[in-house]
């Protein structure tokens, strides 16, 4: 539905991907919404969907988190309602999600999807990440600034911005229009009408953010219990001296962590988590026997893909040999290696049924392939 009109991706990708900001007119061309602002406002209604509202008036700036049962008392003055995960929920909005492809899956966020009367906007500020910002109906007024320091400010609870900034872009989006914006170059923009905005995020943890999760992970698999020791353990001028030795050797623990298989399987994990899997404690059990999905396909019924579905492909050292492995929702999918093409392609199918069965040579390694996506969370019966 969707067609992402960049004629040469790897151009973008070595000129300015996380290098410098980018305006692609015409981005797609005769640019559908996938919802309007009436179905974002029922998004924001839910208990399990985040979203917010931010105004300004007379210079005040306002943030308030949903989910909201009235929104009279927030969308005051100049404002804007903003919802993430809108690919979650609207198949359309998980389309216009999947047509920026040529970045690897596992980086890829959400589709965060905002409606701004005329003049709304969230002010200037800086982001840490890579975002893709569609222009739906309505327009609205971009300027980007250079990658350097500005000082930050907080006109309102959990509200970052700048103070200020020169712009190196000052253009005008129109429906269709897209605009690039690498980490840390800071950018505004205001609605020239009311406007509906679609913004492409993507995963870039920080240091600490990868060391907590891999805590986490340990801690629920029980891993890493070696401990120290130093049976070489010399005399020393001072009882408080740590020797350059002994720190190796305590880096060396950690290193030991870093470079293992687990540290692998953790980064899948993290990468393949979603909101309805509780982190690292992925129910494993089986629900559907190979019998019942047989029996399902048979009486015509299809498999869908969840739209919130995480998927990693990794290539691993088993049996002395690489093979892909995949990740589906926390869980590990094994194929041997000669039906890995089948599983890429069921994999990139949002509908698997009957007739999918039939256009492959093997039904019985389609059979036990579905049962496994389905067993990981990934793809549901539609019943």
């Amino acid at each position: 539905m969707y067609k992402l009109n960049i004629p040469n991706k790897q151009h973008f990708l070595t000129e300015y991907w996380q290098k410098k900001p980018l305006v692609i007119r015409k981005a797609f061309s005769d640019f559908v919404d996938p919802l309007d602002e009436h179905e974002l406002a029922g998004l924001a209604q839910e208990e399990e969907v985040d979203s917010r509202i931010i105004s300004k008036k007379q210079g005040k700036w306002s943030n308030s988190p949903g989910p909201f049962s009235d929104f009279t008392p927030y969308c005051i003055g100049d404002w804007s309602l903003l919802v993430q995960s809108v690919d979650h929920y609207i198949p359309e909005a998980k389309m216009l999600l999947d047509s920026f492809d040529f970045i690897p899956n596992w980086r890829v966020d959400d589709l965060m999807v905002s409606y701004s009367e005329a003049n709304g906007g969230v002010g200037p500020h800086v982001d840490q990440y890579d975002v893709f910002i569609i222009q739906g109906r309505g327009s609205r007024r971009w300027q980007v600034g250079a990658n350097k320091h500005h000082d930050s400010i907080q006109p309102a609870k959990n509200l970052k911005q700048i103070t200020g900034f020169d712009p190196i872009i000052d253009e005008v989006l129109e429906p269709g229009d897209l605009i690039y914006i690498p980490p840390g170059f800071p950018h505004n923009g205001v609605a020239i009408t009311s406007c509906l905005n679609y913004s492409v995020g993507f995963r870039a943890p920080t240091q600490r953010e990868l060391l907590d999760g891999f805590v986490d992970y340990a801690q629920a698999k029980n891993l890493f219990n070696l401990r120290y020791s130093d049976p070489d353990l010399t005399l020393r001028d001072s009882r408080f001296e740590i020797k350059p030795s002994e720190i190796e050797k305590l880096k060396n623990m950690f290193n030991q962590m870093i470079n293992s298989v687990h540290f692998d399987d953790f980064i899948a994990t993290y990468f393949t988590d979603t909101k309805d899997v509780d982190m690292y404690e992925a129910d494993l059990t089986e629900n559907y026997s190979l019998n019942e999905i047989v029996n399902l396909l048979d009486s015509g019924v299809s498999f869908e893909r969840k739209l919130d579905t995480k998927i990693i492909q990794q290539k691993v050292r088993l049996n002395n040999k690489y093979q892909m492995v995949t990740w589906i929702n926390q869980h590990r999918i094994n194929v041997e290696s000669e039906h890995e093409s089948m599983l890429f392609k069921m994999l990139n199918s949002s509908v698997l049924d009957k007739q999918t069965k039939i256009n492959y040579a093997d039904g019985l390694i389609f059979n036990q392939i579905l049962a496994k996506l389905v067993n990981a969370g990934g793809w549901f019966p539609d019943i």
